[in-house]
């Protein structure tokens, strides 16, 4: 379905949710309702807070102009939280301790901190009450323009007058700019949010959240607003690429891969329609063992005419399975005009597969292709040895002879021809290699067409290229190399990919770098990676742009987990992000693990597959993290969560075991929180029957799991799935709750507050109305986020392969409450409230080869019990109190270069107000919120974090000391 066609699905359906949201939200009749803001933006105090003291017990007494959101602390006088007392939006569904329908509120504190302890001095103590939650972005973190997205395939760098645009992405796209020094400039796509609404047919969707139109994403990862590549495909579950050749003239910019994609430099889609016609050519595809399959192979160069009217491509080359494999190549250019609606045609040679020439009329592996100013056509005939010259109507004009050329430029002004020679893998290749042809890497520099004599020569150092024997089979095949001449800049600069990461090339080691000739070789005057580990430390990107972020309570630091072991799920070394200064620091764990947590005391919780383990403090180097046992905990040898040599392990003394084992297709455990009092809650994967053996486990354990060693087996009851629990351990290590959520299967985060009641985003799509949410985007892969009493809730799935299927009177009567793969179409008994369209739950993909949960999202639990949220389809962050009303919304669609931070360091040079909290989103999955200090965002998307500053619209503090004496009031005994 293109553009305009979904466009034209979406619009109407759009008009009548509308109509429909604003008629059922006037009755409150709709479960639309939980998208509505329910704060009133009256942030005043019609009297300001007072407060009596009676002992240990301190009446709060104050009343507000509206029902907004309200916060009440208890600080010590250098404003440290000691007891977070209660906070909401007020008015009918307040939460508690507030009184419902009233301004006027009367709260009564204890005299104890979050952790149950009394607070003696009382003259050291003051009370907050703050109005509506104000968030204000605050700087960008752990960013660099530099930082390379994909491990296999190479920036595509495209020179022009006012600097070198560059695309990278696998599968989030970037376009950047960077002037001719190799300075970050600004961001061409993702789009700019004052521009975005100029790419003429882009696709978008009017969102219940708001009944605001807004950019629809697309892609099995809903990541990507471009149609050109294979990340926009819907129907599979693989990473795929967005751009493959890209091409700049003028103001407008050529993105290539299976179809064409027109934007502009300034962000738009230059007056054009931004999709374009199929500019693939179709072959087949060998998969091994003599499979083949029908595929649709993209150019890898793209030249415009001078005049800017055609386009013309080459480089059509894949990569063939094992056993029977090579790269093989289409042997022909094509041409197209580039504002019209026609696929390109042939140009030159033929696009049958497998036929390839040493005539005039034939190419062998034509790799990439050049336009001069007098629309000339150059082709890299690499097997050949050598360019063909064409007139634009596909005349013959010249053969240059030079050895092996991979890329060839052309300067714009002189037509000096720059030659760039590598190892690029094909059939012939190898027969080539065998009978003792070598070719090394290096650039040559010719004369212009009328003379093409040999100027200067030089080697390139490339990354883990033999200029010897070409192996049979080569995954990356020079794909890994790319270079452009910056003919604007004085002296011209090569920008050369030199290489991709590999078992011992690390990231830092194949970033750009910029070239120039000086004294008779090609000098270094800049190297990305060396940018990138001096502003950030890691050149690595996040492995499938997973950065689960930890907010430390006690240091009030920011630590990023981004897989670095295992099967890049799990983390041996995590990034430490001084928020105030924006450094960055390594921190080693001492096994790696797959998920983390902190207490308020600042002891660090570990966990495995099974097991949680419990530390003093956050050290940096294996050797020092001194562990604090449980009180019922277990010894174990080797505790890790991986099992190959990429992982680290170690030695515990008093793990905590919990039930259930390490899933092999999910390698998700759902997440683990801590309470203020020093609850554990933590979600657990267990899939076992009675009477079967846990995997891994000895015999005596073969038909039950564990809760702290002892044995246990999970409740049956129809329409109960078996695929995740939920346990609550107190500070000893001794079960609470066992169990706490029957039925309740994958999950993206969990958060216990102080009351001990769950929270917990269900990878599951919310059904809104008695239909999924979004059912017109085929919209399966958001996620719900889901509030419960322990043991009050459960889960009955309507699916028939579940232990005990539900039937007759065991299926309540009533529409489902959510779906995901590990449930199936389910009901939620007794769930306090629900708020869905969140995040991402890829494995609920069914129709996408079984979907995969790689990629996914977390929300993050403050100690205000607010729930943080991620909208990421919506380019938003939903801010919720503990009885499930919207606070609030952070966010809102924007690029890297819009919204202006409270702090510049550390971002772009030149950003554009958005107004409001001014935070711009992309794709934001993970979160951490540090209570009433900050918000972290991990925005994949603009590839960096945001620090979002948490403060109110209006605070008054009262002190303790000299308060009158309190009477014996509360909202509970009214």
């Amino acid at each position: 379905m293109n553009a305009f066609s979904l466009r034209a699905l979406v619009a109407p359906v759009a008009t009548a949710l509308c109509a429909m949201i604003c008629g059922e939200l006037a009755g409150a009749a709709s479960d639309l309702e939980e998208f509505r803001v329910k704060r009133e933006q009256v942030f005043e105090f019609a009297e300001k807070p007072a407060v009596a003291v009676d002992g240990d017990r301190v009446t709060i007494a104050f009343a507000t102009a509206g029902f907004c959101d309200v916060t009440v602390a208890i600080e010590d006088l250098d404003g440290r939280i000691l007891r977070h007392l209660a906070c909401g939006v007020l008015g009918p569904n307040a939460p508690d301790p507030f009184a419902r329908n009233s301004k006027r509120q009367t709260l009564v504190w204890d005299g104890k901190d979050d952790a149950g302890r009394y607070v003696d001095d009382k003259s050291q103590v003051r009370a907050r009450v703050s109005l509506g939650l104000d968030p204000r972005f605050e700087r960008t973190l752990n960013w660099s323009p530099k930082k390379r997205m994909a491990p296999d395939r190479a920036p595509i760098a495209v020179p022009a007058p006012e600097g070198v645009y560059v695309y990278d992405g696998a599968p989030i796209d970037h376009v950047r700019l960077f002037d001719h020094g190799g300075d970050y400039v600004r961001t061409v796509y993702p789009f700019p949010a004052g521009k975005v609404s100029e790419v003429r047919g882009l696709q978008t969707h009017v969102f219940p959240h708001t009944g605001t139109e807004l950019p629809l994403k697309v892609g099995f990862h809903q990541a990507t607003l471009l149609s050109c590549g294979s990340n926009f495909d819907i129907g599979w579950h693989t990473e795929g690429y967005g751009v493959n050749a890209m091409g700049v003239h003028g103001d407008h910019v050529a993105l290539l891969f299976r179809k064409l994609n027109r934007i502009a430099t300034d962000g738009t889609s230059g007056g054009l329609p931004i999709s374009g016609p199929q500019v693939g050519l179709p072959a087949k595809r060998h998969e091994g063992y003599g499979k083949y399959i029908d595929e649709i192979m993209p150019p890898r160069s793209a030249a415009f005419s001078p005049d800017g009217k055609h386009l013309y491509l080459t480089g059509f080359g894949w990569t063939n399975g094992w056993y029977g494999g090579h790269h093989e190549w289409l042997h022909c250019v094509t041409r197209m005009e580039f504002a019209a609606d026609a696929p390109p045609q042939i140009f030159a040679g033929t696009a049958e597969q497998g036929k390839s020439g040493s005539d005039p009329a034939s190419f062998n592996v034509p790799i990439c292709v050049e336009c001069d100013a007098q629309g000339r056509v150059y082709v890299a005939d690499y097997m050949n040895d050598r360019i063909q010259v064409f007139d634009p109507a596909g005349k013959l004009l010249k053969s240059i002879a030079v050895a092996k050329p991979a890329w060839i430029d052309l300067h714009p002004a002189t037509g000096e021809i720059h030659v760039f020679s590598w190892k690029v893998h094909n059939k012939s290749i190898w027969d080539f290699s065998k009978a003792g042809g070598r070719f090394p890497a290096g650039m040559t520099r010719l004369g212009p067409f009328d003379d093409p004599r040999v100027i200067a020569q030089y080697p390139l150092e490339l990354i883990g290229h033999d200029p010897g024997e070409a192996s049979g089979w080569d995954r990356l095949g020079g794909f890994q190399f790319r270079a452009a001449v910056d003919f604007w800049a004085d002296p011209p600069v090569v920008w050369l990919s030199p290489g991709s990461p590999g078992e011992n090339v690390p990231w830092e080691a194949v970033g750009m770098r910029l070239l120039v000739e000086r004294d008779g070789k090609l000098e270094q005057v800049r190297d990305f990676g060396k940018d990138i580990a001096a502003n950030v430390f890691r050149a690595t990107p996040p492995v499938l742009w997973r950065q689960r972020l930890y907010a430390h309570p006690a240091t009030h630091k920011l630590y990023v987990a981004e897989g670095d072991a295992g099967v890049m799920k799990s983390v041996k070394q995590v990034l430490e992000i001084h928020p105030e200064s924006g450094k960055v620091r390594p921190v080693e764990l001492p096994f790696d693990a797959e998920d983390i947590a902190f207490d308020r005391e600042g002891m660090v919780y570990l966990r495995t597959g099974e097991l949680v383990v419990r530390y003093q403090k956050l050290e940096y180097q294996p050797e020092d993290w001194r562990e604090a046992p449980w009180d019922y905990g277990e010894e174990h040898a080797g505790v890790g969560f991986s099992s190959g040599r990429e992982g680290r392990f170690t030695n515990v003394v008093g793990a905590l075991r919990t039930p259930g084992h390490r899933s092999p297709s999910f390698w998700h455990m759902g997440g683990l929180d801590i309470s203020a009092s020093g609850q554990l809650v933590v979600t657990c994967p267990n899939t076992v029957q009675p009477g079967q053996r846990v995997p891994g486990r000895t015999s005596d354990q073969d038909t039950s799991t564990a809760v702290s060693g002892k044995p246990y087996l999970a409740t049956v009851y129809p329409g109960r799935p078996r695929w995740g629990e939920v346990h609550v351990w107190d500070r000893h290590g001794l079960p609470i709750h066992k169990d706490v959520f029957p039925g309740i299967g994958h999950m993206d985060g969990i958060g216990i507050d102080a009351d001990g009641d769950i929270y917990l985003m269900a990878a599951a799509a919310r059904f809104i109305d008695g239909k999924k949410y979004e059912p017109e985007l085929k919209d399966d892969l958001s996620s719900t986020l889901i509030k419960v009493v322990p043991r009050e809730a459960k889960v009955v799935s309507g699916a028939g392969d579940v232990p005990v299927p539900a039937v007759g009177a065991a299926r309540p009567d009533r529409g489902h409450d959510i779906a995901g793969s590990t449930t199936g179409p389910a009901w939620i008994e007794n769930a306090e409230w629900f708020y869905g369209g969140l995040g991402y739950a890829g494995k609920n993909a069914a129709w996408a080869g079984g979907g995969c949960c790689c990629w996914n999202a977390r929300f993050d639990l403050d100690d205000f019990a607010r729930a943080f949220a991620p909208e990421a389809r919506h380019f938003s962050i939903a801010v919720l109190d503990s009885a499930g009303n919207l606070i609030l919304r952070i966010g809102r669609y924007g690029n890297v270069d819009d919204g202006v931070p409270l702090v510049r360091e550390g971002g772009p040079p030149s950003p554009r107000s958005l107004g409001g909290d001014e935070v711009g989103l992309f794709h934001a999955m993970y979160l951490a919120a540090d209570t009433d200090r900050r918000l972290f965002i991990a925005d994949a998307g603009n590839a960096r974090i945001l620090s979002v500053k948490l403060d109110y619209h209006a605070t008054e503090t009262v002190p303790l000391a000299g308060a009158p004496k309190a009477k014996r009031e509360s909202n509970a005994a009214r």
